[in-house]
């Protein structure tokens, strides 16, 4: 006879499994599944990817899902970050998603990379880079970008990728990328997991593929990548322009 049976016989309660560490019974330990991590890139996903939980609760109205705050803002933009060339760092590539623009008049971006991550040394150095913006063609180029680290890899060799000099700072073009976009660093803004850096556009360049016979600039001919929850998309068609809801009838298509 077990222990407990006396124990019960006697009428004593029977001992229990002591706790895990932390307190929780093991069978509960496995309850809920811990977050799965994702491969930490090159900073395109501006970091590890979790699942978010869902909660035991349901939020208010129209019976969705409640889940832990995260970076759930999609699409995004994808886009190839050069840097280097000056104060001797070498030049590299960095695929980034966390960048979008922050001002109209002067131009100005910003782009999120984590500190430990090749290029934001070298931009901290040169406080310059390029933005290139990639089509669908270059999927692949843009994700072996955020894939490798520049510490170890030419990324222009591993691409294929060709570069050329700009016109107002020293971090190289992308020639392949249909638009270019020049940026000077104005600030550095530590958040947490990310430093954002906030640039001036100070030169664009736009392929002449892009532009129609009135020079006019056609993106929907680019066919430019988005990007959303560690996942590529390519643009779908033009469902409007900005101002069409408010269009009266026989009005201009398009300003």
């Amino acid at each position: 006879m077990s222990a407990d049976e006396n124990r019960r016989r006697e009428g004593r309660p029977a001992t229990k499994k002591p706790a895990a560490p932390g307190g929780v019974p093991p069978r509960q330990q496995f309850g809920r599944p811990a977050p799965i991590r994702g491969r930490d890139s090159d900073d395109r996903r501006g970091g590890r990817r979790s699942r978010p939980e869902a909660s035991d609760s349901v939020s208010s109205g129209q019976g969705k899902r409640l889940w832990k705050p995260s970076t759930m803002l999609a699409p995004t933009p994808v886009v190839l970050v050069s840097c280097g060339g000056r104060a001797e760092q070498p030049e590299n590539i960095i695929t980034v998603a966390w960048t979008g623009t922050v001002c109209s008049d002067p131009p100005m971006l910003s782009i999120s990379i984590r500190p430990d991550r090749f290029s934001h040394g070298i931009i901290t150095a040169t406080r310059e880079f390029v933005v290139n913006i990639p089509t669908q063609d270059l999927a692949k180029a843009t994700d072996l970008c955020g894939m490798k680290s520049g510490r170890d890899t030419d990324k222009f060799a591993l691409t294929g990728l060709s570069r050329t000099a700009g016109e107002s700072v020293a971090a190289p073009l992308l020639v392949e990328c249909p638009l270019n976009l020049e940026c000077k660093v104005r600030k550095t803004v530590k958040l947490g997991s990310h430093d954002m850096f906030v640039a001036e556009i100070v030169a664009v360049h736009v392929s002449p593929a892009l532009l129609d016979r009135r020079g006019k600039l056609c993106l929907e001919q680019a066919k430019l990548l988005a990007y959303a929850h560690r996942e590529y998309y390519s643009l779908g068609k033009r469902i409007g322009f900005f101002g069409f809801s408010a269009k009266r009838p026989g009005a201009a298509r398009r300003r």
